[in-house]
């Protein structure tokens, strides 16, 4: 029972948060001498994380839900909004649906050696370093004499809409530290600069199709172990402007079709599990309940916060487990 509840942790916190769901699962196991998932339960703990991330945007989800079948509930604007926002998200699900089904088998392959799992959270973290240094280099510069919304003699003006984001570039934000304070100090320091979710839901609204079709991309890269669908997602959203709240909202909602796809093409594997029904049921729970967690953590802490720290794990812990497991004998 105490491995299942390890385990569905593990899934669950992982699985959200940008440090890989499929090298820890292969990894962790390996370490605290537990025998290897099977693919049932794998598949379990996968429906558990799919559970927790319909709960946090369950709103979002209804949205949808009423564009399509009453969008008079919602009026003519929201609708349409949400309607795009869905046509977003299925176009960007079909690089990795359709990746998947070719090298899903190499995929499975990779996790199933935990070393070589380990291997590919160190060597994919190169994505998201890259992705940090890009950001930063493309911040806006020094802020002009005048602030933005300020004229020359004091009188106020109306801030264009969309300028000074919490990543720095144009959205749906509103005005945002333009005269380089307490955000602009913070960005240096290594974090963001502060937002709100309203800002984020404003950017995710308006993304371009270019930039969602781009994160779909990244999404299909996933696919290698130790990559992490977050981390990657959030990384080309980055390299495309896109604040890090608002690409992680949209990677969350984007594994919602990713996670239940899987999940369905291995069900017949559901007949072949050898945990005990308590156990099934005791990891779904835990991963549910801990992916909740970790989804609402990230996207509180991407609001203020850079993807360094994990970057920083991911580089300490893919060592640390390389050389562990080179010295665990098989």
């Amino acid at each position: 029972m105490l491995r299942a509840i390890v385990l569905g942790i593990v899934q669950g916190i992982t699985e959200f948060l940008p440090i890989s769901s499929s090298a820890h699962l292969s990894i962790v196991p390996r370490l605290l001498g537990y025998a290897t998932p099977t693919l049932a339960f794998e598949v379990l703990l996968h429906f558990g994380t799919l559970a927790a991330v319909a709960a946090y945007f369950a709103r979002d989800l209804w949205a949808f839900v009423l564009c399509l079948v009453a969008p008079g509930r919602l009026g003519p604007e929201e609708a349409a909004t949400r309607r795009r926002l869905l046509g977003l998200l299925a176009l960007a699900s079909v690089p990795a649906a359709v990746v998947g089904f070719l090298l899903q088998d190499w995929a499975d392959e990779q996790t199933a050696r935990p070393l070589r799992a380990s291997v590919w959270l160190v060597l994919t973290t190169a994505v998201m370093i890259a992705a940090e240094l890009y950001a930063r280099s493309h911040r806006p510069g020094p802020a002009p004499a005048v602030a933005p919304g300020e004229l020359e003699g004091g009188e106020e003006q109306a801030a264009p809409a969309g300028l000074w984001t919490a990543d720095g570039g144009r959205s749906g934000g509103g005005l945002r530290s333009p005269s380089g304070g307490p955000g602009r100090a913070r960005a240096r320091a290594g974090t963001a600069a502060p937002a709100d979710a309203a800002d984020a839901q404003r950017e995710l609204d308006r993304l371009p199709v270019a930039k969602a079709a781009g994160i779909g991309l990244g999404q299909a890269l996933a696919l290698i172990p130790g990559t992490s669908r977050s981390g990657i997602t959030i990384s080309v959203g980055l390299f495309q402007g896109v604040s890090r709240e608002a690409a992680a909202r949209f990677s969350f909602l984007l594994s919602i079709p990713a996670i239940l796809g899987a999940g369905i093409l291995k069900l017949d594997e559901l007949g072949n599990a050898t945990e005990a029904p308590a156990e099934l049921v005791a990891g779904t729970l835990a991963a549910a309940v801990s992916g909740f967690l970790a989804v609402s953590f990230l996207i509180r802490l991407l609001r203020t916060r850079t993807l360094w720290p994990f970057i920083w794990y991911r580089l300490a812990a893919g060592g640390l487990f390389v050389l562990l497991l080179s010295t665990v004998r098989s």
